[in-house]
């Protein structure tokens, strides 16, 4: 189940001594020579920082992962609401990182004097006895966790290699870092609840604070023991093994786990999210009101097992697993008898087998179409299959509400997003909502998916699957090729990066790229419909004034200071749109304006000079005048033309008649002459 990272850029343990610095707010100063590799997180690089204000705080900075998508909204709340129990978030940004080359995220925190629990523990420099473990271990977590879930946050990073000794006697302990990578995505599958450990693990989802109740259990065991029981376990064979006998009796084993920690971890390890301990259930342990003890309870499980893809399968929830992995042969089972019968023995009643046969006839009914297609009948079989585990469809699998890190992921690496826009727009997504209300508040998210289908079915700028990938993730940086290594993830940051990168850019590209304005449209709080509307016209002149309209807004709402790499840039793409007016006049008198405007680069004027509303109808009315001057001078040139044939036919008539007079009178001169002569 392990992936790669979702990029590749890293940054060496021991820095160059030229590496440089970065500040943040002209006043955290982050010094890329001295790394602190103990203080690494997955995804980050951590290094020695200062406060200018304050010199003698112990700060330290995480410097991120470029294109690794980040919790913003989670880094916001915090650093306004700070609580105990987690280390406090001191400042946040982005910021130009020398030893990368590229701005990044750099996060300033309070920096834990003590080192990791886990690292304390396992050196024999820290020793915790089961009678510690509620005073120094759970209550400090409870008090983080219960800070984080008050202000709208899950942690989702809770294991021990992520806690801290804030104080040098190693007596405090806090939660560290959950802001560098998307919820989830870092947790070893023993410190994920089962149904998010059989995600994909950009997948894993949002979550709640029922799943960090999973992972404090975890870390629990894992604290207690001095080590992890399962830790060289393989992740198929691990997920095969808490699916069978349940996520307790796999983690515990046959580890001699102390019986004061018997109730909580039972009812912390519970793999049934209802039945799961949360807060109040922890609170009540630590202050010593027992509780009724949950019983270990095993997945039901078949007498005899089904031999599928190599494994035998003792109950459905692991044959649904693999049936996402070999969906051919999944479709040839489901098509035999002799798994409906043991489908009928494994679950009560032959329910499920009816439902399941039902889903094959209507696939064969639908075989031209999607609908009886071998991936669409195998989503619908392990939704009901499974129907508390995570969506399936053509091998991914992934929460209802880790569509968004999901599709960052795959865009990222240049992944399979199609699976994902099929999953939104074939509706796949609903054969797991009806079951799952109670766990994730599956109406709410089928409700974000619904909008998020709205999006993608529209193919014009502003929406598709780029406006999906940044409604759906807050904290990834723009990922156009104009500014990608600026780091863009708030709208203010967008036109700076715009301005810089006038500087280098090739050829005739426009300033706007469907990244970029699916950007804007996700990130900017005001109303741009009628700029998508001109910016997706398949006429090119209202495409570019689309184009710098919204440009233009941008600068005048955001209060953006003079752009004077971009306004040229814009200047120069702006010839289809000074073609649109009728006169040449006009046309030269803004060729001759555009480079007073560039040069104070203001768009919301060069935009008032190229689409003036009183020089457009101007235009328009000069343009129907000259038509109709035109018109009027073809009808008398008409006219003309046609009197002149007229005379030239009437002088034709003329000229015949008189010939044929001329012919008449000479004939008859010479028959009289003749006649004379005769007579004589």
């Amino acid at each position: 189940m392990a992936e790669q990272p979702m990029a590749a850029d890293d940054t060496d343990g021991d820095a160059p001594a030229n590496a440089g610095t970065a500040v943040l707010g002209d006043r955290f100063i982050i010094d890329g020579s001295k790394p602190l590799p103990e203080l690494d997180s997955p995804n980050a690089k951590a290094y020695l920082a200062e406060d200018r204000r304050g010199l003698s705080r112990q700060l330290f900075a995480l410097v991120c992962i470029p294109g690794m998508p980040v919790r913003t909204r989670a880094m916001r709340l915090l650093k306004n609401l700070p609580g105990t129990g987690t280390l406090e978030l001191v400042e946040w940004n982005t910021a130009f990182w020398p030893i990368l080359g590229r701005r990044t995220m750099i996060i300033v925190m309070e920096r834990p004097l003590g080192g990791r629990v886990l690292e304390q523990l396992q050196s024999g420099a820290v020793r915790l006895t089961e009678y510690d473990i509620p005073s120094r271990v759970v209550q400090p977590i409870y008090e983080g966790l219960k800070h984080l879930n008050s202000v709208g946050v899950a942690h989702r990073a809770v294991r021990p290699d992520n806690l801290f000794f804030a104080d040098r006697e190693r007596q405090e302990i806090v939660l560290g870092d959950c802001f560098t990578s998307p919820p989830g995505f870092d947790q070893p599958l023993v410190f994920e609840p089962l149904e998010r450990s059989m995600a994909n693990q950009a997948g894993r989802g949002h979550g709640s604070v029922v799943d960090d109740m999973f992972a404090l259990g975890a870390s629990m065991v894992v604290l207690t023991l001095g080590h992890n029981p399962i830790e060289k376990m393989k992740a198929d064979d691990l997920l095969f093994r808490r699916t069978n006998l349940g996520s307790y009796a796999a983690i515990c084993g046959n580890a001699r786990v102390p019986m004061s920690l018997l109730e909580p971890l039972r009812g912390l390890l519970s793999d049934i999210p209802q039945e799961r301990w949360g807060l109040t259930e922890v609170e009540l342990w630590l202050n010593g009101r027992k509780q009724t003890p949950l019983q270990k309870k095993a997945a039901k499980k078949a007498d005899t097992p089904y031999r599928f893809s190599g494994r035998d399968h003792l109950n459905i929830r692991t044959l649904a697993h693999a049936f996402n992995r070999n969906i051919p042969e999944a479709v040839k089972t489901l098509r035999e008898e002799t798994f409906h019968a043991w489908l009928k023995r494994a679950v009560d009643g032959g329910a499920l087998s009816e439902t399941l046969k039902g889903y094959v006839d209507t696939a064969d009914f639908h075989k031209d179409n999607f609908q009886g297609s071998e991936e669409y009948l195998v989503a619908r079989v392990v939704a009901s299959m499974d129907p508390i585990g995570p969506m399936r469809y053509k091998g991914m699998s992934l929460c209802l509400d880790g569509f968004g890190p999901m599709l960052a992921s795959e865009m990222i690496r240049d992944g399979n997003v199609q699976v994902l826009a099929e999953i939104i727009n074939r509706d796949i997504y609903q054969f797991w909502v009806g079951e799952r209300s109670v766990v994730l508040d599956s109406l709410e998210r089928a409700q974000e998916l619904a909008q998020i289908k709205a999006w993608l079915v529209i193919n014009d700028p502003g929406y598709g699957v780029e406006r999906c990938l940044y409604e759906s993730n807050h904290g990834i940086n723009c990922q156009s090729d104009l500014v990608v290594d600026d780091c863009v993830i708030v709208i203010e940051d967008l036109l700076p990066a715009l301005d810089a990168a006038a500087n280098h850019v090739e050829g005739r590209a426009r300033p706007m790229d469907r990244h970029i304005t699916a950007f804007i449209a996700a990130r900017f709080n005001e109303d741009i419909h009628p700029h998508l509307r001109a910016l997706a016209s398949t006429k090119e002149s209202n495409a570019v004034v689309g184009m710098l309209s919204l440009l233009a807004f941008l600068q005048w709402k955001l209060r953006v200071q003079p752009l004077y790499g971009l306004a040229s840039w814009v200047g120069g793409v702006l010839g289809p749109a000074i073609n649109s007016f009728h006169s040449r006049t006009t046309r030269r008198e803004i060729e001759r304006e555009i480079p007073k405007l560039v040069r104070k680069g203001s768009l919301p004027e060069l935009f008032d000079l190229v689409d003036n509303a009183e020089k457009r109808l101007e235009d328009q009315d000069g343009y129907a005048d000259a038509v109709d001057e035109y018109i009027v001078c073809a009808t008398e040139i008409g006219e003309i033309e046609e009197a002149g044939s007229e005379l030239t036919d009437k002088a034709i008539t003329t000229g015949q008649k008189t010939a044929a007079m001329i012919s008449l009178v000479t004939t008859m001169i010479v028959v009289t002459i003749t006649f004379i002569a005769e007579v004589l």
